[in-house]
């Protein structure tokens, strides 16, 4: 006898759950509208005025009836608006995706919906295999190929550059630098968060450390903040071997890119850097240690899942932070936690800890 399918809830209990997960699972048309938005450019074209779809669409090089259905799919959204005369004009949303907005979402949208967007097509394989997504997709890590591809990594590095500033930010308010001398950047990209963090302690000196090709783009950066006297640039691989001459080392969301085997090899690294009364500090977002259901992700637990799609990493807990610095011969560490710098969206652990018995 087969089995019978669950009746139907009451007709008062709310819409049905078949629908809440149909929604759900429709995420996907969001984001390639979203996308298509800001690849068009569609708000940068609307910033003298409201436009009509045929209008719209000479403007920034799509067909006028297909233009005119993506478009009803943005108004309902709310990105944008229609008047009476079927003009359109970007709501306070849709204001976002200019390229000149204060925030460089557009920056972020052109990487989520095209780069993450088809390597988390491959999300099962990595379920499956624990492979990396976007690897097993593209054939090579997802640093690489933004270091490869002068578009895509443009728009993602202008992005991971403003989110830097939020985070130091975020720490300037929350730990005290100013027993601090030297400070090492381990990753620290163009110097978004060094050149922060001198600028508010005058009497500290920064290094730089990342990739070559990274390092050389942040001279100007570093020029441009007005801290490059007292920076110095160094180029070098995290996995090999770290400066020394710091007494604390910033890794700022650097070991949740990375699996535990490759995460203890850069914190051993640091340590093996670090003198003896060094402090070493971490700046991440925690998973809680249990999840309680919310209707919707929350921001660490998308992240998260960005990392086994796209990097191989992971987010963790704050148990799980005390065992890898335990294995690379930390002592136990402090943890500090930032507030969050917009609603909505939570803010950073600061784990500091120093170099444990030898």
């Amino acid at each position: 006898m087969s089995a019978q399918p669950p009746p139907p809830p009451p007709a008062d209990s709310g819409p049905p759950p078949e629908m809440a997960v149909a929604e759900l699972l429709h995420g996907y048309v969001t984001t390639q509208l979203i996308y298509v938005a800001a690849r068009l450019a569609l708000a940068d074209a609307l910033r003298d005025g409201p436009l009509g779809a045929d209008d719209l669409a000479r403007a920034v090089g799509a067909d006028p009836a297909a233009l005119r259905r993506v478009m009803r799919g943005l108004v309902a959204l709310g990105l944008f608006a229609a008047d009476a005369e079927g003009r359109y004009t970007p709501t306070r949303l849709g204001a976002c995706l200019r390229s000149d907005a204060w925030v460089p979402l557009r920056d972020m949208v052109l990487y989520s919906g095209d780069l993450a967007y088809r390597a988390y097509g491959e999300l099962l394989h990595a379920v499956r295999t624990g492979e990396t997504a976007f690897e097993h997709r593209f054939g090579l890590g997802l640093f690489d190929y933004l270091a490869a591809d002068a578009d895509i990594g443009g728009h993602f590095d202008a992005f991971m550059t403003v989110l830097a500033g939020v985070i130091a930010a975020a720490v300037l308010d929350t730990y005290d630098f100013a027993a601090a001398r030297t400070v090492v950047d381990v990753g620290g990209g163009r110097g978004t968060f060094l050149a922060m963090l001198l600028d508010a302690h005058p009497h500290l000196t920064g290094v730089l450390f990342d990739a070559p090709p990274v390092v050389a783009g942040a001279e100007r950066h570093l020029a441009d903040a007005g801290v490059r006297d007292r920076c110095a640039l160094v180029a070098g691989d995290f996995f090999a071997a770290v400066p020394a001459g710091g007494d604390v080392y910033v890794l700022s969301r650097i070991i949740h890119d990375w699996d535990d085997a490759r995460a203890v090899c850069i914190l051993e690294n640091c340590r093996r850097a670090m003198p003896p009364a060094g402090r070493l500090i971490l700046v991440e977002t925690l998973l809680p240690e249990r999840v309680a259901p919310e209707g919707a992700l929350p921001t660490v637990i998308r992240e998260d899942l960005a990392m086994l799609a796209m990097t191989g990493g992971r987010e963790r807990t704050e148990t799980e932070y005390r065992a890898l610095l335990a294995a690379a011969g930390f002592a136990p560490p402090r943890v500090l936690q930032t507030a969050a710098p917009l609603p909505g969206l939570g803010g950073w652990a600061i784990i500091e800890a120093t170099a444990g018995p030898a």
